[in-house]
């Protein structure tokens, strides 16, 4: 054999060889193993997917007892996916669990619970109020929550009565329950819910959270000598309702208070929107009215009373419909007379309409009977500058509180159709809402006169009569007087 023969062979077994080793090693069997993504990213290969969360459920005993709870799960944003390969690393489920425990949070088994936002009246027009979304890990801690805060707008023995359906029929006066019900949809959903949020564990921190909006403490308040809850309550732009709610110790605005007392000043913002619709039967006086007859054959202001004014009473029956505890409909459904109203006549010289209103003298914007369903004062963290009286029904008179000018009439989307009236004495009225207008900028008018209907026109939520009387002119400078000072 030469030379070159050996080189060609030698060089032809070192080839071989090389091959041998090669396909030795190519040809190892695939298999079958679980590749780890944490955030969409590759972070290694596992062999059982059932290790690794047996190994996260046995090291997180600190997870298990915060929560009181058996198991703890994999991250939300880790996923495992089978796959086969034949040559790759797999690593332990211990390497793995050191990789994502500081990177992501684990889940436990729980209830994501969305309480669906609904359509409302605002200044800006209709609007959907915004979803809210709480995580329970038991969904009767949602269920005892809702009614402790249901608490906060019904009286709690009413609602017992309305759910056991004990309520006693009216036979004289009084008010019934006829329905109580969320507005909003709720859409409860079992998930793993991440321990970085919010998991509400007592049903007094979620009851909180679903009036208030928030966890955080609220702002406190320290009584000082002569505070009362109204006082305190609008001085710190609180409805009366509001600060009951605030400070559970009280259930009435009439209990007292003493000076180094501390209370709670936090404004409600509740997630949900509670119907409650009242059948309500009510004796109520009837104020007599005061008619005048013109003599034209007395002096121009010369008058006496021709005929007392004696007060009635009636019987009202209306259907009330309240949102969160603030009447939003008071619908009249009948009135019976029980005692019938003489009316007050006096007899005056040659009429005379003077555009200067009487200080002394003020007369009730409304017909009879009426409801005052939202009083002067501060409501929803908002300054309520006058009255809302409903319970009269659409079409029904509305009347100049006192003489005057109509300076303004006519519509926006806020006040709906309005009027303004200047008594010529400092004083401005205004009325808001109304379903038609009777009057003309311009014209001088006479207290007790119609200036209009009652509707709801504009930013209303029923029929009623926003009314506001303003010392100085309205918006502009004029500043807004509770009407219960006139009136």
């Amino acid at each position: 054999m030469n030379p070159k023969t050996i080189l060609y062979t030698i060089i032809a077994l070192i080839i071989s060889s090389s091959v041998f080793f090669f396909n030795a090693n190519a040809s190892s069997d695939p298999q079958e193993v679980y590749r780890v993504y944490l955030d969409g990213k590759s972070i290694g290969l596992i062999y059982s997917k059932e290790e690794l969360e047996n190994y996260i459920n046995e090291e997180e005993e600190t997870i298990k007892e915060q929560y009181n709870v058996d198991s703890v799960y994999i991250p939300n944003n880790l996923d495992i996916v089978k796959e086969i390969t034949y040559n790759e690393r797999v690593q332990s489920a211990a390497a793995i669990y050191d990789e994502i425990k500081d990177k992501s949070s684990f889940t436990i088994k729980g209830y994501k619970i969305t309480i669906k936002g609904v359509e409302e009246m605002t200044e800006e027009g209709t609007q959907r109020t915004e979803d809210v979304t709480v995580n329970v890990l038991d969904k009767d801690i949602f269920v005892d929550a809702v009614d402790n805060a249901i608490g906060a707008f019904v009286d709690e023995e009413d609602y017992q009565k309305f759910l056991n359906d004990q309520q006693e029929e009216i036979t004289n006066e009084g008010t019934i329950i006829e329905d109580i019900y969320l507005q909003n949809d709720i859409i409860i959903k079992e998930d793993n819910i991440s321990i970085k949020e919010q998991i509400f564990l007592t049903v007094e921190d979620l009851s909180k959270y679903l009036l208030f909006g928030t966890l955080e403490e609220q702002q406190k308040y320290t009584v000082k000598e002569g505070d009362t809850i109204e006082t305190v309550s609008f001085n710190n732009k609180l409805s009366v309702g509001e600060f009951l709610i605030a400070n559970e110790q009280f259930d009435s605005a009439d209990n007292l208070l003493y000076p180094g007392q501390e209370v709670t000043l936090g404004i409600i913002k509740p997630g949900f929107r509670l119907v409650e619709e009242d059948h309500m039967v009510s004796i109520e006086d009837n104020p007599y009215t005061t008619v005048y007859e013109d003599d034209p054959n007395l002096a121009i202001g010369t008058e006496y009373v021709k005929q007392e004014g004696v007060d009635g009473v009636n019987r009202v029956t209306r259907k009330i419909k309240k949102v969160n505890g603030d009447i939003i409909e008071a619908l009249p459904v009948s009135t019976e007379e029980i005692k019938p109203m003489v009316s007050r006549i006096v007899v005056r010289g040659q009429k005379q309409i003077s555009g200067v209103g009487n200080l002394q003298s003020w007369f009730w914007p409304t017909a009879r009977p009426y409801i005052i369903s939202s009083t002067y004062g501060w409501r929803w963290g908002k300054m309520h500058e006058g009255y809302d009286i409903a319970g009269t029904g659409r079409g029904s008179p509305i009347y100049a509180t006192n003489n005057g000018v109509v300076v303004q009439a006519g519509y926006t989307g806020t006040n709906g159709n309005y009027v303004y009236i200047n008594h010529n004495n400092g004083y401005y009225s205004v009325y808001a809402h109304m379903d038609s207008i009777r009057v003309t900028e311009g014209q001088i008018v006479e207290g007790g006169q119609v200036i209009g209907t009652m509707g709801d026109s504009g930013f209303a939520t029923g029929v009623h009569l926003h009314f506001a009387i303003y010392y100085g002119y309205p918006f502009l400078g004029g500043v807004s007087i509770n009407p219960g000072r006139f009136l």
